[in-house]
């Protein structure tokens, strides 16, 4: 049976205790884990294409083999949209990177979605958005009435051959789930990931986890358009990954229709689409308005 961390499935006020620990002793035993993790499973890494990004993750992108959660976060507003695309973009990125490395080993495959609809009007994924990131031709759809049927489902797939990687919606956590789904992953070396429409408890076992939210768009100069989506990333667990300056890292990343890649979008330029000052006058711009 594969064999996960003890620190995994520590409680919140045991890694609470853990922060006296010293710095360089947290950094040699995250080190170690790195190194029997991927070890023990040939683990690999796929890069988001975003080095700023890349260089704090465990091998310069998301471990294979591994589960991975995404949440929505607050919009501008302040408030959390239960239909909030921020997070299922982020989540279909992710989708479309393991698929495209998995196309460059000449290992393309069935990415599957498992998911639990949310209420009577909730509508499956669209197909022809989806097609921004990955062919949805490769794409195997189950809706599910129950959250455990959502992880039956998640479970079995990782254990099929031929599929690439695994997301799965439920509407609750549960640990027990977590931890099975964490086993299976890491025993197929194919990556799990788990979309959450709200903020729920986190799974002590993922190995990264992701909060994403709608960010303002920057209309153009001299004009009232809608300015190209951004998202506010934060990186709120990096299990394997480099330690980074700040408790919470955070990026806002800005997606570009033609190219069909995100990117980082410079500090600098954050203050350029947030809402005007009190000292301006006029509306708040169409974009900023529609983004949140």
């Amino acid at each position: 049976m594969p064999v996960i961390s003890p620190s995994a499935f520590a409680s919140p006020a045991a890694n609470d205790a853990a922060a006296g620990i010293p710095a360089g002793l947290r950094e040699q035993v995250r080190r170690l884990e790195r190194a029997h993790s991927l070890q023990r499973a040939g683990h690999t890494a796929v890069p988001l294409g975003l080095p700023a990004i890349d260089a704090l993750l465990s091998e310069g992108g998301l471990l294979t083999g591994a589960l991975h959660e995404i949440e929505a976060g607050p919009a501008p507003s302040g408030r959390v949209a239960a239909h909030d695309g921020a997070a299922l973009g982020f989540a279909a990125h992710l989708l479309g990177r393991f698929a495209e490395a998995a196309f460059r080993r000449h290992r393309p495959g069935t990415l599957l979605w498992c998911r639990r609809p949310s209420g009577v009007f909730d509508a499956p994924p669209y197909a022809p958005a989806l097609s921004a990131w990955f062919d949805p031709a490769h794409l195997l759809l189950v809706t599910a009435r129950r959250d455990e049927d959502v992880f039956w489902a998640m479970e079995e797939g990782l254990r099929c051959p031929g599929v690439t990687a695994v997301l799965g919606e439920p509407r609750a956590a549960d640990p027990t789930a977590g931890r099975r789904l964490s086993l299976a992953a890491e025993k197929a070396g194919v990556p799990a990931l788990l979309l959450r429409s709200q903020p729920a408890p986190p799974q002590s076992v993922c190995v990264t986890r992701w909060r994403v939210a709608s960010a303002p768009s920057l209309s153009t100069p001299g004009l009232r358009d809608l300015g190209a989506p951004r998202w506010r990333l934060e990186l709120r667990r990096n299990r394997f990954g480099a330690v980074a300056n700040v408790e919470i890292p955070s990026w806002m990343v800005e997606w570009n229709d033609e190219t069909h890649c995100l990117s980082v979008v410079p500090q600098a330029l954050h203050r350029a689409a947030s809402p005007r000052s009190a000292g301006e006058a006029g509306p708040e711009p169409v974009a900023a308005r529609l983004a949140g």
